[in-house]
């Protein structure tokens, strides 16, 4: 298995294992909106914009994970200057439990660490639950229960690098 950035030609298998988690059109769009804007932006912008990669195994994509700056109603959970935020990740039905997300996970961290970023924050809607332990054991803390800019309660993870 190869850790490498998201590909325009991903876009297709990355929408069909969001579909399996997510069922919300309007963050299945905006999703994929901003996957646009990852291929379309310039080396230097990828730098400290969204970044999107994907896990692949013999040809077939996996998972995906993603981060990008900390949004400003992500920084009020943070404690230093310049955190990031882990946006999204969700592996291939059928692929879970087989370290992949735990994959993904630390090429985020190496990147983030790479990049100057001085700690990571997360969030993960109620819906997900069954998720929130990966987190606990990875070394994020939990900062308390929030709720998305869409409404949806969940539960907000930080570490700092």
């Amino acid at each position: 298995m190869i850790i490498r950035d998201f590909k325009e030609e991903d876009l297709g298998e990355v929408e069909k294992i969001f579909s399996t988690y997510w069922t919300d059109p309007e963050f299945l769009e905006e999703t994929s909106r901003e996957l646009y804007k990852f291929i379309d932006q310039t080396k230097e912008a990828k730098r400290r914009n969204y970044r999107f990669f994907v896990a692949e195994d013999r040809g077939k994509v996996l998972g995906i994970a993603g981060m990008r700056s900390a949004p400003d109603h992500m920084k009020v959970y943070t404690k230093t200057p310049d955190p990031v935020e882990f946006y999204i990740s969700a592996v291939k039905k059928g692929h879970r439990r087989k370290r992949i997300g735990n994959t993904l996970r630390v090429r985020r961290l190496e990147e983030a660490v790479k990049l100057g970023y001085t700690e990571v924050v997360l969030y993960s809607p109620d819906s997900h639950k069954e998720s929130w332990i990966f987190h606990d054991r990875h070394g994020f803390k939990r900062v308390g229960p929030a709720v998305a800019p869409d409404g949806e309660p969940g539960m907000i993870w930080r570490k700092e690098l």
